[in-house]
């Protein structure tokens, strides 16, 4: 059996999912899975070698800052996440992909129709956050919208309106808003925001509620487990493997209204926002101002199916999404996505999957 050590500055919720992650592809593959903490510890990764013996060791680079002795990990295989540095030859390293990141926010946020865009961190030097911001910067200059980094929140309030900002994550988002809310600065109307993390318990208490890119955690912590075992069967490598994010949640900060121009556009935002939330046809019309058969012939003509139709595509995405947490209790999805009972939901499930929820976690999670 092979003993696998996941190595952490501390287990936060990020680093949980990871390790949930690579407790069950190891499982699967037959090995023991410890973690250890060096944040917290006095153990030095010389230590952590010689006394617990790992066969591999899976490491969560993402807070290290510089002072941790790394020559130990060199004499048996690693896998590195999201590191400042590059990996030791002979070893994996795999990263969020910031490109893609970054691509998802430019995608929202240029569809608000911005006249100048800004990035904000709470992390500059960060490898990941420079390079999300890089990117930004290029895809802002290749739509010729003048781009900016903000150095401090308080920057927000020099920039033009209607602006766009991309902050490097939630925390950074939740910096802005505060500023924003002490200088009558207004959220989507002054500026438009996507962050990352997605982290529901600030996102949707927000206000606005905050769009933000999901990442693909359990993914990394998955890949990190095939990458070990691709080095078991002899493989030396330096190769970097990149995991793109999820989805971007869109929510309130990032749809301007004014900024799509067709009845049909605006219809598929308020679909996107409140279709889990339990809107129906009649709802997106009211909201629209305009009549459910007038709705229903701009829609069908613009995207080839009905309102309706596209309410359920919708509501049946989140209820996979919830789904593929392990931890999700079935029973409570329909509640989440728009559903009168769960009786209904499951009803409709079947009809849509030919299977149950059960089969279909199941199918999934293979």
């Amino acid at each position: 059996m092979k003993n696998v050590i996941f190595l952490a500055h501390t287990i936060n919720k990020h680093n949980a999912i990871k390790l949930d992650s690579i407790y069950t592809a190891a499982k699967a593959r037959g090995w023991s899975v410890h973690e250890a903490e060096f944040g917290w510890t006095a153990w030095s990764t010389d230590d952590i070698v010689s006394t617990l013996k790992p066969d591999g060791i899976i490491l969560d680079g993402g807070r290290l800052s510089g002072d941790i002795d790394l020559r130990p990990l060199r004499k048996i295989p690693a896998v590195y996440l999201d590191t400042d540095f590059p990996a030791p030859p002979g070893n994996f390293t795999i990263r969020s992909d910031a490109v893609a990141i970054a691509d998802m926010a430019a995608d929202e946020l240029l569809a608000s129709e911005p006249v100048e865009a800004a990035f904000f961190s709470l992390s500059p030097l960060k490898r990941w956050s420079r390079l999300r911001a890089a990117r930004f910067r290029e895809r802002m200059r290749g739509a010729r919208v003048p781009f900016r980094v903000l150095e401090r929140a308080s920057d927000l309030g020099s920039l033009r309106h209607p602006a766009a900002v991309f902050a490097v994550n939630d925390m950074a988002a939740a910096a802005l808003l505060r500023h924003a809310a002490e200088c009558g600065i207004q959220c989507p109307r002054d500026f438009t925001l996507v962050s990352v993390d997605n982290e529901t318990l600030f996102c949707e208490n927000a206000s606005p509620m905050v769009s933000s890119i999901e990442q693909n955690i359990s993914r990394v912590g998955t890949a990190a487990v095939e990458a070990l075992d691709s080095l078991f069967g002899g493989e030396r490598t330096n190769r970097e493997i990149l995991v793109p994010p999820r989805r971007l949640v869109r929510r309130d900060s990032s749809v301007r209204p004014q900024a799509y121009r067709t009845i049909a556009q605006r219809a598929a935002i308020l679909i996107d926002l409140h279709a889990i939330g339990g809107i129906d046809i009649a709802g997106v019309a009211a909201m629209l101002g305009c009549s459910r058969r007038t709705v229903e012939t701009h829609y069908r003509a613009f995207y080839g199916q009905s309102v309706g139709e596209a309410i359920l595509a919708r509501r049946f995405a989140e209820v996979e999404r919830l789904l593929l947490d392990p931890d999700q209790q079935i029973g409570a999805v329909a509640n989440l996505c728009g559903w009168k009972s769960s009786t209904h939901l499951m009803r409709a499930f079947r009809a849509r999957y030919g299977m149950t929820m059960s089969e279909w976690r199941s199918r999934a999670a293979k």
